[in-house]
């Protein structure tokens, strides 16, 4: 399975994408997501794996997709049913390697997705969070049509403890098919 934008290939996570997604997974400077950077190699690896074998899984919930750039992957984009027990609603992410950021791709990877998870799951409501202190994160939501429902919520950190102020956004079927994406 490839998803094609108009400058973008996206396609499930496999075995072997583990070097080029340590580029930007074990950044330490990443510092709002939950589960990065990776301390070590052998993180991204386990990642890898876990996301790959998912995708032959027949109650598949996560559905982690690379981005790709002209053949370089340079970042990765999901769609997980996992936070919703009765898989109603997905959750949407995506990470950009810092090399490629601030030129849409982010943007333009997540409207895929979006457009994957209403066409192929079944749902009819996909959101988005970030921390108030991603002002691009919260910036793709807004392009992509979602809506802000939260500016209240906080988030802490595993790795360090942190806690930090939260957006939530939300996209129902019928909005992004009254919009169709970016």
């Amino acid at each position: 399975m490839e998803i094609k934008t108009k400058r973008l290939t996206l396609r499930p996570i496999r075995f072997g994408d583990e070097k080029e997604i340590h580029e930007y997974a074990g950044d330490k400077e990443i510092t709002m997501m939950f589960w990065l950077p990776h301390d070590t190699f052998e993180e991204t690896v386990d990642f890898v794996q876990k996301n790959a074998e998912e995708w032959n899984s027949k109650d598949q919930t996560n559905f982690e997709f690379v981005i790709l750039l002209d053949g370089k992957i340079i970042g990765g984009c999901d769609c997980d049913l996992g936070h919703s027990e009765d898989r109603s609603y997905a959750t949407l992410g995506w990470i950009i390697n810092k090399a490629y950021r601030n030129q849409g791709y982010a943007a333009e990877a997540a409207s895929a997705i979006l457009d994957f998870a209403f066409s192929n799951t079944g749902i009819d409501k996909v959101y988005a969070q970030c921390d108030v202190n991603n002002p691009a994160s919260f910036r793709v939501m807004r392009k992509i049509g979602m809506n802000c429902i939260d500016d209240k919520g906080t988030r802490t950190y595993p790795k360090t403890g942190i806690t930090s102020g939260e957006y939530t956004c939300l996209i129902t079927r019928k909005e992004w098919e009254e919009n169709k994406g970016v």
